[in-house]
């Protein structure tokens, strides 16, 4: 299991270290149930930068990866949009009908985005 171990800087990457965390301890549960990859295509980061995050729940136990990769589905939206979504501040299904977080590929699984969130109701997301 990878950790993301990048994106330093990124408003949202404390949101995939801690999917990477719930990976890591319920993944043999959350892989059988998702089954899917997702891409994470983020704007707006550190002095403009982007960044990609690859979040795997379909192989083993599941990783979560910094770095360029494709996905079934790939979420494009702003680091603060995403790190809004991840904390709850904003729901995904209005971020997406505010045109906020775009999606492609497989709608599906992107709505099973929401059973990869830490189950810890206050997390540092």
């Amino acid at each position: 299991m990878s950790q993301s171990g990048g994106g330093q800087g990124f408003k949202c990457a404390p949101a995939f270290d801690a999917i990477a965390q719930e990976l890591k301890i319920n993944g043999g549960k959350l892989v059988p149930k998702i089954r899917g990859i997702f891409a994470f295509e983020i704007s707006g980061g550190p002095n403009g930068q982007k960044g990609t995050w690859i979040v795997d729940a379909k192989n083993g136990k599941g990783s979560v990866q910094f770095g360029p990769g494709k996905g079934e589905v790939t979420l494009i939206a702003s680091d603060t949009v995403m790190a809004d979504i991840f904390s709850k501040k904003i729901d995904a299904q209005k971020a997406f009908l505010q045109g906020k977080l775009k999606i492609k590929g497989n709608m599906g699984l992107a709505l099973k985005l929401k059973d990869l969130q830490p189950s810890s109701p206050k997390s540092k997301l």
